[in-house]
């Protein structure tokens, strides 16, 4: 038995055509088909919608009615299902992220800036949160972290290294003395954030030493404003602390010495990664936050 949709885009049909046979072969149908699709319609509303004579079909009060309402019913499924369409070709609509609050202040606003001036058929909404969690309920398109997704649902997509550096202010340095060698952190005051950074320090091979915890947080920008203010040594992102390098407002120590390092990834539904805004801002975020670090081959595995 044919369905309501159906039943309805064949009588639209038949009054089009203003006959049963050529509104058969419009929709590659058979006379039988087309003619049994009407009275099923027919039989469910309880009204008859056409008038029957040997050559023409012409509508009856009822049958006018439905074709005006379903008719522009049919357009509107119509031009939903393009506009749909175009989302995966276009990039228009809406484009809603989600990132941490620090990397989003920093970097990611003002890319995004940029990618809506370059794309102006996409409305950009930016939302930031000390956590990443509940993208696919939040109705976020996609979130921009440092970590793999927690959401089996989620596809991970690599952007760029997140590349790290340990340093302090200057003055600290000159009290304290700059070290030369891993085993001249001994004693030195360290800044830590969260537990990452735990992790991040132990990293640091001292043998028997250890830097004296002075400070620890789980707020990374405070971390990066203890260590501005003399405070100790710090392990934080590039991205995160370029600008002061570059100022000389902190100093890199022990240039030569690897980092653990986690990657920039953004994280979406497979749904929302066929959609164009998301691919296009994904290759934008990929080409633009290279400058912080070599980007290794991209990937796109499942959680």
């Amino acid at each position: 038995m044919a369905d309501r949709f159906s039943e309805t885009l064949s009588f639209l049909r038949i009054a089009d055509a203003g006959n049963l046979s050529l509104a058969a072969q419009r929709l590659g149908l058979s006379l039988a088909s087309i003619s049994r699709r009407l009275a099923q319609l027919e039989a469910r509303l309880g009204v008859p919608l056409v008038r029957r004579n040997s050559r023409h079909l012409t509508l009856t009060e009822e049958g006018r009615i439905f074709y005006e309402k379903a008719g522009q019913a049919i357009l509107q499924l119509e031009d939903a299902e393009q506009a749909v369409m175009r989302q995966s070709v276009d990039a228009t609509g809406e484009l809603r992220v989600m990132t941490t609050v620090n990397f989003g202040r920093r970097r990611l606003a003002p890319l995004l800036q940029n990618f809506a001036t370059l794309n102006p058929d996409v409305k950009v909404h930016l939302e930031t949160s000390d956590q990443i969690t509940n993208v696919v309920q939040s109705g976020f398109d996609m979130a921009i972290c440092f970590q793999q997704p927690p959401d089996s649902r989620l596809m991970m997509r690599r952007l760029a290294d997140n590349p790290r550096v340990m340093c302090a202010a200057p003055d600290y340095l000159e009290r304290r003395g700059r070290p030369s060698a891993v085993h001249e952190l001994t004693g030195h005051d360290c800044i830590a954030i969260g537990s990452f950074q735990q992790d991040a320090w132990r990293h640091v091979d001292l043998g028997d030493g250890r830097p004296r915890h002075a400070l620890s947080t789980n707020d990374g920008e405070l971390a990066r404003l203890w260590a501005l203010d003399g405070a100790g040594v710090v392990i934080k992102s590039l991205w995160d602390v370029a600008d002061d390098l570059e100022a000389g407002r902190l100093e890199q120590v022990l240039p030569e010495l690897t980092m653990p390092a986690s990657p920039i990834v953004a994280l979406h539904t497979m749904a929302q990664g066929e959609s164009a805004k998301v691919r296009l801002c994904v290759r934008f975020l990929m080409d633009n936050l290279r400058r912080f670090g070599p980007v290794t081959a991209p990937i796109s595995v499942a959680a």
